[in-house]
């Protein structure tokens, strides 16, 4: 069978052959096969893509390498912004059909190269969203990778009337990250003790008031919105992902104890009706034995790390050494966009083993927690910012995720209006988006 498109290089290379698969199978949907045969590619039928500096006159399509695909060191790299199709583009050649390598630009901002470079950590130890080439060019809110692969699709249809790209539907990812699951029940008389101490000689008499409402049954605790999203799920046909944090505890790690009754009962019963994953714990990034121990306690292959702490390719190595087989923490935990310039799930790329692994990245673009604390959004710039997140991915057939906690949820003050908004979003959604 002949395939969709051919494309012709001098040498292969595991790198060329990953972004090969990212670009045309994963985002455009469509088939691609890679050769080194000049008389397989001049002979070929089908659509044939020259990615080499040659001359080659039945290509119908001309790539000039940069040559990053075919390194296989981690180095600086110099880059120069252009413009192509009113996108922002690097690695420039001028002399082809399209200006700059696409496929060079896509792997360095998908395989995350440059979190592989030196750098300061922020205040938690991540790599800071400051540093990446997206926030210093301005192009974070958008999902790059995919708008040049769809100004790549319409070059393609331009040139050929037998190549047919399929349809890709919007799809919206709701998932919730699970880091305090009550505010006051679940915690024992030493911590409730204190809080009420605390509040009391703070003059803070309303939350005095509220703990020890909860705290005798007379309130809901304000973190438990859990029914409130069993509704919403059900009304919109939705299937989230839940993931859990199932630490110890610590500074940064502050859920109730695994081994209390009450969340041994939530994590059951969410698990009956959801799909859960394993929210590993701050901590954990340090100590792999602490992240074999939080994996155990759930029956999952899914992952997302709190505070969205992680290290390329440690934490990613440990993940699928552990048996994870899908990480949901693409994205920043300090502002929103896209981190990888795509809204498609792809296999992650070891970028110092120089080779494509078996573990898939879910990329979000969305938090409540960064819009509210970090980028000082009100209510409604927030939901303006959701849909801007949505309506761009839906644009390129992506997959939107979005983080919630179950706090902002709930009927803390902290958070008047979020969780209206988050159902105001949904009502939009279901009507102009294919959720599911």
């Amino acid at each position: 069978m002949t395939p969709s498109i051919l494309l012709y290089t001098k040498r292969t290379s595991p790198r060329l052959e990953y972004i090969a698969e990212v670009v045309f199978r994963i985002i455009l949907g469509i088939d691609i096969v890679i050769t080194t045969n000049h008389e397989q590619f001049s002979n070929s039928p089908g659509f044939n893509i020259n990615y080499s500096d040659d001359n080659i006159p039945e290509a119908d399509l001309n790539i000039v390498p940069h040559g990053l695909l075919f390194e296989t060191d981690i180095r600086e790299q110099s880059i120069e912004m252009q413009e192509w199709k009113k996108l922002p583009v690097f690695f420039v050649t001028n002399e082809s059909d399209i200006t700059f390598d696409l496929l060079s630009a896509a792997f360095y901002l998908v395989s995350r190269y440059e979190e592989y470079l030196p750098y300061t950590p922020d205040l938690y130890q991540r790599y800071p969203e400051k540093d990446s080439l997206a926030f210093k060019q301005d192009f974070l809110s958008i999902p790059l990778v995919d708008l040049w692969a769809m100004e790549l699709k319409k070059l393609i249809v331009s040139k050929s009337t037998s190549i047919q790209f399929p349809e890709k539907p919007f799809k919206f990812l709701p998932t919730y990250d699970i880091d305090i699951a009550y505010s006051y029940v679940a915690k024992g008389w030493e911590r409730n003790a204190g809080g009420l101490l605390r509040d009391l000689l703070s003059g803070k008499f309303s939350l005095l008031a509220q703990r020890f409402n909860v705290l005798t049954g007379q309130q809901k605790d304000p973190y438990d919105s859990f029914d409130f999203l069993d509704a919403l799920h059900d009304k919109y046909q939705l299937t989230p992902v839940y993931f859990f944090l199932l630490s110890k505890g610590g500074l940064l790690d502050k859920n109730i104890s695994v081994t209390h009754p009450l969340m041994r009962s939530l994590t059951a019963n969410t698990s009956n009706k959801y799909t859960v994953g394993i929210h590993p714990s701050y901590q954990s990034n340090d100590d792999k034995e602490i992240l074999r121990r939080e994996i155990g306690l759930l029956n999952t292959t899914k992952s997302r790390q709190h505070y969205i702490r992680f290290e390329l390719p440690t934490t990613y190595r440990n993940l699928l050494e552990l048996g994870i087989t899908e990480d949901y923490s693409m994205g920043y935990g300090s502002t929103n966009g896209f981190r990888a310039s795509t809204s498609h799930p792809y296999p992650w790329f070891d970028l110092e083993s120089n080779e494509r692994t078996s573990l898939t990245l879910n990329p979000f673009s969305f938090m409540e927690c960064n819009s509210y604390f970090e980028q000082h959004f009100s209510v409604d710039d927030a939901f303006q910012e959701m849909i801007h997140y949505a309506d761009i991915t839906a644009r390129v057939g992506g997959t939107f995720i979005s983080i919630w906690h179950n706090f902002s949820l709930g009927s803390d003050p902290m958070w008047k209006g979020w969780k209206e908004m988050y159902e105001m979003f949904l009502v939009r959604t279901s009507l102009n988006h294919k959720a599911g």
